[in-house]
């Protein structure tokens, strides 16, 4: 399959039991990614990040487990993301179970807004999804000009790395 990335965005309910249905188009990418197995964790904004165990794994492996544990702050951010992962199997209906701790972080309560980011997707209260929304779009153009800068940056660095590789 070639679309192999979680994109755009879908409103579900959440039933009773605090259940809620992974959007079918991501359910065709996760056979790719996992088998039934995603990792819970609570994201920025007051988000549910769900991450496919494979890629939680090669985040762990290139940049969490690299940070250095005798520092303060590091060490407290590989605490943090790690104390708060929780593992969820999909069942047969392609449905995750979340757990009350998140429902109650992320503020979900009879819907939710499932939300693709690339290799990983969120779960969101639609209330803040929205304002979310609305807040980035008002800082679109900067941040895209920022983003440009930096990557021109970044391009010339390797440019220059590529002339002393030379030398």
């Amino acid at each position: 399959m070639t679309n192999n990335r979680f994109r755009g965005y879908f409103k579900h309910s959440v039933d009773s039991k605090g259940r809620v249905a992974i959007p079918t188009t991501y359910r065709q990418i996760l056979p790719v990614k996992t088998k039934n197995e995603l990792l819970l964790n609570k994201g920025r904004d007051n988000t549910i990040e769900v991450h496919p165990l494979i890629e939680w794994e090669k985040f762990e492996k290139d940049i969490l487990l690299k940070l250095s544990r005798f520092q303060t702050d590091t060490l407290r951010i590989r605490r943090l993301l790690q104390v708060n992962v929780v593992m969820v199997k999909i069942d047969f209906q392609g449905r995750i179970l979340l757990p009350s701790q998140y429902k109650q972080y992320a503020r979900i309560e009879g819907e939710a807004i499932i939300s693709g980011v690339g290799n990983y997707f969120e779960i969101w209260n639609p209330d803040n999804f929205d304002n979310y929304l609305k807040q980035a779009n008002d800082h679109f153009l900067s941040d895209l000009e920022n983003i440009g800068k930096y990557l021109e940056m970044s391009k010339n660095l390797n440019i220059a790395e590529l002339n002393n590789d030379g030398k």
